[in-house]
């Protein structure tokens, strides 16, 4: 690896520093199979969808699936990149999940870039001492219901490639967002 490439992947470290992360919502939400619409509550279940819901509470599983939306703004005059993030997801201050993001992103100068990244977890394992009712509100919770808003704090530590090794970024980025 040349000195040259090393340089650039240096102030992609530094431009990434400066950039600003932001958490741009949810979208397509499921809650055991059930694909649920922005500012849809429990109301709006059809007999088949609430039988599907009964028979997850029933059975112990209460699958979730999400995208969240991370967008990250660069400012900066030249460009910012990272290979791979670690996050933390807390939803109303409860840590629902750890992960890794392992697909690299680069953020060009002066523009922004949103990051679906695929939120998969089964509330019955993360939440085991909630309630079942507990449960399915905060996963109704996610579709931006303005009377019951979900506070969210993801916790992201980006990671760069810089001469073969891989640096992370000192602590976690802590980025909120309130769905509403």
């Amino acid at each position: 690896m040349s000195g040259c490439d090393v340089l650039n992947q240096m102030s992609q470290v530094k431009q990434l520093s400066l950039c600003e992360f932001d958490v741009h919502g949810v979208d397509k939400v499921r809650i055991a199979g059930i694909e649920l619409a922005e500012n849809m509550d429990r109301d709006d279940l059809n007999t088949a969808q609430l039988m599907q819901l009964t028979a997850a509470i029933f059975q112990k599983k209460m699958p979730v699936d999400f995208d969240l939306l991370l967008n990250i703004n660069n400012p900066n005059d030249k460009p910012a990149a990272m290979n791979r993030m670690d996050y933390e997801l807390f939803i109303d201050n409860k840590q629902i999940l750890t992960g890794q993001m392992n697909q690299p992103v680069n953020v060009g100068a002066n523009t922004n870039s949103t990051i679906p990244m695929a939120i998969q977890l089964d509330l019955f394992k993360v939440l085991n001492d909630e309630t079942q009712s507990t449960l399915v509100n905060l996963a109704f919770k996610l579709t931006g219901d303005e009377s019951d808003p979900a506070e969210i704090l993801l916790k992201v530590k980006p990671y760069i490639k810089v001469g073969g090794r891989e640096l992370a970024y000192p602590g976690f980025l802590n980025v909120r967002h309130t769905l509403k």
